[in-house]
């Protein structure tokens, strides 16, 4: 079997990587073991245009925004195309209503809504929805944010390889990797270019080690709340995202450093149900409870090109909480920068570190 690129790894990054290098009509196979837990899958698929404590512009959103929208609407009318008999839609621009905790955030978001009114707004009238909950110490509207189904696009994405035969589920065992003078050779595959996408596994992937990786575990819990409508993506002392389901959301979600393992804990689960409790008035049962592991970078910049003394392998990875947004945009970059030596934004750029 000859292909001309191997990706390893089918989540956000592999699966906009692949489909930019099918927009470019370049050859490829993904490999992707498809039990391994997925970070992108268990994500709540927001793209905020501001971020942290200080609500702050998001890096890049006024470009990664517009792209986002572009492309993932046309991926939805290609999958349609392909396999629906209608199509999904996989983007959805939803706003964040924002319940103030602390008088500082209350204050904090009242001046960055002058600053910010693209994004931030201050409403003078609570929306219906609010009333579901305790109003706690007032709220904000953050505006033009969307939610990605990654519920849907991911598995949709996965069985339209598996249908193109550009799909191999295994694991990726770098002992099998051998290189020749024209590419490589993996098991019975031979190509020519390497490229890694897949998420956590940067982790221990000793092409890299010289990057600085940050991994967190993240965890959630899928809540069915019914009755609680789906007017907004409702953010307090946790976050709520509905999903695709009735009825069914997304809660979560926590963000951390040391950890021994991937699996959910119990810990979680109770802290988070009893939060849940305080600040929401319907009632809710937990339907799931997941946990994985986010790929990172320790200046929370992706990574994104070749290898420095290898070309011919390339990353994209180290996403972090914004792969919604950064995936699309820089598997792109990517693309064009191993097909046509364009340019990578230089801090995104692996030529960025050096190697011992």
């Amino acid at each position: 079997m000859k292909t001309e690129f191997l990706l390893v790894g089918q989540g956000l990054c592999g699966t906009w990587l692949s489909y930019f290098l099918e927009q470019e009509k370049r050859d490829f196979i993904v490999l992707d073991p498809g039990h391994l837990p997925n970070a992108s899958l268990m994500a709540g698929g927001l793209i905020n245009p501001v971020t942290g404590r200080r609500l702050v512009t998001t890096w890049l959103i006024d470009e990664l925004m517009p792209f986002a929208q572009l492309h993932y609407t046309e991926l939805g009318q290609q999958l349609y195309s392909e396999q629906y008999s209608h199509s999904p839609q996989l983007i959805e621009e939803r706003s964040i209503l924002q319940f103030f905790s602390h008088p500082d955030s209350a204050n904090i978001f009242t001046v960055r809504a002058t600053e910010q009114q693209d994004y931030l707004h201050r409403p003078t009238t609570a929306p219906d929805s609010a009333r579901f909950f305790d109003p706690l110490l007032g709220l904000g509207l953050i505006k033009k944010s969307y939610q990605i189904a990654l519920d849907v696009l991911l598995p949709a994405y996965k069985d339209k390889l598996r249908k193109e035969g550009r799909l191999l589920e295994k694991k990726f065992n770098y002992q099998a990797l051998k290189k020749s003078s024209n590419g490589f050779r993996f098991e019975d595959i031979e190509f020519d270019q390497l490229i890694f996408c897949d998420g956590i596994g940067l982790h221990d992937n000793p092409l890299f080690d010289h990057l600085p990786v940050a991994p967190v575990k993240g965890e959630a819990l899928i809540v069915q709340a019914p009755g609680l409508p789906a007017t907004h993506i409702f953010k307090g002392p946790l976050t709520m995202t509905p999903l695709k389901r009735t009825d069914h959301w997304w809660v979560g979600s926590s963000y951390e450093w040391d950890f021994t393992d991937a699996q959910p804990s119990e810990q979680f689960r109770t802290s988070t149900e009893h939060s849940l409790r305080q600040w929401l008035k319907v009632p809710f049962t937990v339907a799931d409870h997941w946990a994985a592991i986010r790929p990172g970078s320790k200046e929370r910049r992706p990574f994104v090109g070749k290898h420095p003394q290898e070309p011919r392998i390339g990353l994209l990875g180290g996403m972090g909480t914004k792969g919604c947004s950064l995936a699309p945009y820089f598997a792109r970059q990517l693309v064009q920068h191993l097909l046509y030596d364009a340019p990578l934004h230089p801090e995104a750029d692996l030529g960025r570190f050096n190697i011992n």
